[in-house]
């Protein structure tokens, strides 16, 4: 039997959906649920001598605190300053960040290689490899700091406009292909019927029946786990069978 733990906070939504995706095809790997609080440094050392795998870190501030701890990150995870799964390799934890793989895969499911993006809402942690594949990526944020800051992560041929309203960003939608939603307003008059939405945070629902493709939250979270267990533990589970 291999184990990988799973950092959490007091309550985790991971969690419950790791387990469906592993009671369904019987593998012989358990993941344990651990909310080390405030003892991060402590977690990490103690994945090694105890045998596990390696660990997925689910909550925000536990991939912060997790990434300033670690001595071996690789590239996205130290630049972004997070992690999401750990690996014992030769007895060494190392930090990865595999979020932004996963937004890329969701891209390529939906054929959204080389699409120009309209972004709507923070950034998400290394969002310049998560949007790689993007020919243009537009920005709607509130201020101009905000979106001149989000532009500025990345390559100076991707950039393109930064908008701050409704008005302005419906200006844009001939020019998009894909809207990437990661909350905020999401005004439903720059929706095509020939965009795909990838959504990171849930929108009202309306939004899901004026485009063309849609992958929401629940299934990108899906894929993203998905991704972060076979990573971690080398057994690759469909993304279909992480059901909540």
């Amino acid at each position: 039997m291999d184990y990988v733990a799973l950092f959490t906070g007091n309550d985790s939504r991971w969690y419950p959906q790791l387990v469906t995706a592993l009671s369904v095809h019987q593998v012989p790997l358990q993941v344990i649920n651990a909310p080390v609080g405030g003892r991060v440094a402590e977690a990490i050392a103690g994945l090694a001598p105890l045998g596990f795998s390696g660990a997925l870190v689910e909550e925000p501030r536990l991939q912060r605190e997790a990434a300033e701890k670690l001595n071996r990150l690789e590239l996205e995870a130290a630049e972004a300053g997070v992690v999401d799964a750990l690996r014992v390799q030769f007895g060494e934890v190392q930090g990865h960040l595999l979020l932004p793989a996963a937004v890329r895969l969701a891209m390529e499911q939906t054929g959204f290689n080389g699409a120009r993006v309209l972004w709507l809402g923070p950034a998400q942690p290394g969002m310049r490899e998560a949007l790689r594949l993007a020919s243009k990526v537009h920005v709607m944020r509130p201020t101009p700091l905000e979106a001149e800051d989000l532009l500025n992560t990345l390559p100076p041929p991707q950039r393109g406009n930064a908008v701050f309203d409704k008005t302005q960003a419906q200006a844009l939608a001939g020019e998009v292909d894909l809207v990437m939603y990661n909350g905020g307003p999401l005004p439903l008059a720059l929706l095509q019927p020939y965009h795909g939405l990838l959504a990171f945070e849930e929108p009202q629902q309306d939004a899901y029946m004026v485009v063309d493709q849609v992958i929401s939250p629940a299934y990108f979270r899906q894929l993203y786990l998905s991704r972060l267990l076979g990573w971690v533990s080398g057994v690759d589970l469909p993304p279909e069978d992480f059901v909540e």
